[in-house]
């Protein structure tokens, strides 16, 4: 005798089972052979992001996905389709960050310049030898150097 929980649990299930079946892309064109030259239908059975697409998702049976997959893995070593592909999504502004704020400071804002630290130091004496500029005139009786 089944409790009144896994009758519930059991009808749920059923439920579930009866869902639609997904569309499946091999099947409604008639493909007899998932050929890698084909790029039309293997994008199909991939995302945005050139990952394919799992077999729930893409509605094929387990010999159909495993030639899809092969066939996507052999085009994409033939550079017919991506490895992975970039997507760039645009971003709200940050609340605080304006454009103008950062223009008016320059290119470092209020830091200032950065110094390289791989240059070679300038040691004491040259550090005080550039700061005392003082052009000092000798004085010469009319003979030149």
């Amino acid at each position: 005798m089944t409790s009144k929980s896994n009758k519930i649990r059991m009808a749920k299930a059923a439920i579930r089972k009866t869902g639609k079946k997904k569309p499946n892309a091999i099947d409604t064109e008639r493909v007899k052979f998932v050929d890698y030259k084909d790029i039309n239908l293997l994008q199909r059975f991939m995302s945005d992001r050139s990952k394919i697409r799992g077999q729930r998702i893409a509605g094929t049976t387990v010999q159909q996905q495993r030639d899809i997959a092969n066939a996507v893995k052999n085009a994409r070593e033939m550079a017919l389709l991506p490895y992975a592909k970039r997507v760039s999504s645009t971003r709200a502004p940050r609340p605080g960050s304006d454009r103008e704020d950062r223009e008016d400071r320059g290119d470092r804002g209020d830091r200032g310049e950065r110094g390289d630290k791989y240059a070679p130091r300038e040691s004491a004496v040259d550090a005080a030898a550039t700061e005392n500029t003082d052009v000092v005139e000798i004085e010469t009786n009319g003979e030149e150097a």
